[in-house]
């Protein structure tokens, strides 16, 4: 089965929104998260609004949310090969290691 993670941002500062003077601890945790996935062979992606907006476009599903009342307060969205699996918050490890197993 292929292992693909992509996250589709919020607006931020930078790819892993952990730069600046204060950086978002559960973005820091998130980050970790990334890497430890990425060392054990997942493929995960990440998208910026601001950045990729393409990217954005060609995700049905987060179009839609993003086209909802919900808006922007959607993101983050966490889509596990093609579909949404979490939007509106970032997932710990165990729950993505689980969802690609």
């Amino acid at each position: 089965m292929s292992k693909l993670i992509e996250v589709y941002d919020p607006p931020m500062c930078c790819s892993t929104g952990v730069c600046g003077p204060s950086p978002d601890p559960k973005l820091i945790a998130f980050q970790e998260t990334v890497l430890r996935l990425e060392s054990e062979g997942v493929t995960v992606k990440r998208y910026m609004l601001t950045g990729q907006p393409a990217e954005f476009m060609k995700q049905p599903e987060v179009v839609a949310l993003l086209r909802s009342p919900e808006g922007v307060a959607a993101l983050p969205v966490t889509v596990i090969n093609g579909n949404v699996f979490r939007k509106g918050a970032y997932p710990e490890y165990d729950e993505l290691r689980a969802a690609v197993q």
